[in-house]
């Protein structure tokens, strides 16, 4: 991605962000357990991928990613109207499984520092 891109990208996140917490009343959405954490836009600005957290079971995870889909005519229309773009590209909503990765790693890392403050305080105290 180029910075031109990565700029499109950041402004179509920041208005699907929006989106989901004011303009869509779907109740398979849940707003508080869902985030949009980024989105890449593809070189001719014809895709941008829409990578989304969401908090739940799988099951949740895919029902609200189907709604999503169902609903993407609808904040593109709404993402037309609020970013000024020649072609707004098609929006492709797509689970981010690289964040809950991200999410597991640091709870390792945090695990393996508890022990080790542990082992720690034990070996102060002998």
């Amino acid at each position: 991605m180029n910075r031109r891109t990565e700029r499109i990208g950041k402004l179509i996140q920041h208005e699907i962000g929006r989106v989901l917490l004011g303009k869509l009343a779907d109740p398979r959405i849940d707003t508080a357990r869902t985030s949009i954490t980024r989105v890449e836009v593809a070189e001719d600005l014809i895709l941008a991928k829409v990578y989304v957290s969401i908090i739940g079971t799988e099951a949740d995870q895919q029902r609200c990613i189907k709604a999503l889909a169902r609903a993407s005519g609808r904040i593109r229309a709404i993402v037309r109207d609020n970013i000024t773009l020649r072609h707004t590209p098609v929006l492709e909503f797509v689970i981010d499984h690289q964040f809950k990765k991200t999410l597991e790693t640091l709870d390792v890392i945090r695990q393996a520092m508890d022990e080790i403050h542990e082992k720690e305080s034990t070996n102060d105290t002998n």
